[in-house]
Parts: C-alpha cells; sequence; structure tokens
C-alpha cells in the first residue's frame, strides 16, 4: 500500500472510529446510570499526594513539575509546585477525567503520553523508558478513582 492511501485509510478509519463513538455504540461507553466509581477503603491504592511526591514533582522519575517540562504552561499545561496545581493542571489538559476517572487518558495504555503505560508515550521526554513501579501506582490510583487525595 502506497503511503498516501495508508494515509487515507487510516484517516477512513478514524473517522469511522469517532463516528461509532457519537453515535453512542461503543461497548465501552460510560452511561449516565453508570455506578459511580467506589474508592477501596482498604489503603490498597496510593493518593494522589503520594504519586506527586513520589513521580511527578522536580526530582522524581516522571518530573513534570521540572523546570522546562511542565512546571508552567510551555507545553500546553502546567502541572505547577504542588499536588493540587499539578492535578488540576492534568484535569485541564484531560489526562485525568473526574467524571469517569477509570477511563483517564493517563492510565490508558494506547493513549497515555506516559512511557510507564504506554510504551509509545514520548514522556518523560528526558527519559520515555518502562518504569513498572511507577506503572503499577498510577493503574492503582486510576482504578481507586483517580481522587485528588
Amino acid at each position: 500500500m502506497s503511503y498516501p492511501l495508508f494515509v487515507a485509510a487510516r484517516v477512513a478509519g478514524v473517522a469511522l472510529g469517532l463516528a461509532v463513538i457519537g453515535c453512542g455504540s461503543s461497548a465501552n461507553e460510560m452511561s449516565a446510570d453508570a455506578p459511580p466509581c467506589v474508592p477501596p477503603t482498604d489503603g490498597s491504592a496510593p493518593t494522589y499526594t503520594e504519586l506527586y511526591n513520589n513521580y511527578f514533582a522536580d526530582g522524581m522519575p516522571g518530573h513534570c513539575a521540572k523546570s522546562g517540562c511542565h512546571l508552567t504552561d510551555v507545553h500546553g499545561w502546567a502541572c505547577g509546585t504542588t499536588k493540587d496545581s499539578c492535578y488540576e493542571g492534568m484535569v485541564g489538559v484531560g489526562l485525568i477525567d473526574p467524571a469517569h476517572p477509570t477511563a483517564s487518558l493517563l492510565a490508558d495504555p494506547k493513549n497515555s503520553p506516559l512511557n510507564w503505560i504506554n510504551p509509545d508515550g514520548p514522556m518523560p521526554q528526558d527519559n520515555p523508558a518502562p518504569f513498572p513501579a511507577g506503572r503499577a501506582a498510577i493503574l492503582a490510583w486510576v482504578a481507586a478513582c483517580a481522587l485528588n487525595n
């Protein structure tokens, strides 16, 4: 298949996929009557404070809050210097979906920008490599409703 034909086929596939999602026939669609996310009470998932302090803060493996990365709104969103500002920045850019927390982009294995979750993800930009501990923590937190706790 030639490159222009390949691109046209990909565009058509994406358009069809968006049409299906827009028509509400997706099997993964969250319905209005879907039960709300209920976080576990056993403390098995990390808090967002722990994620920020251990992975997203400056000097940590993900270092979203690093100058030149997402400390300020240089690359489309700002993490800032606190867990609250980072959470709000992630919500604002669509990485965290408070309405459908378990569908948050941050934990999407095919679309997350974070390489720890999606092997094709480009972040962290200076070291896009697997990080099993970070992956496990983020997935557990998202499964526990992606709260700003």
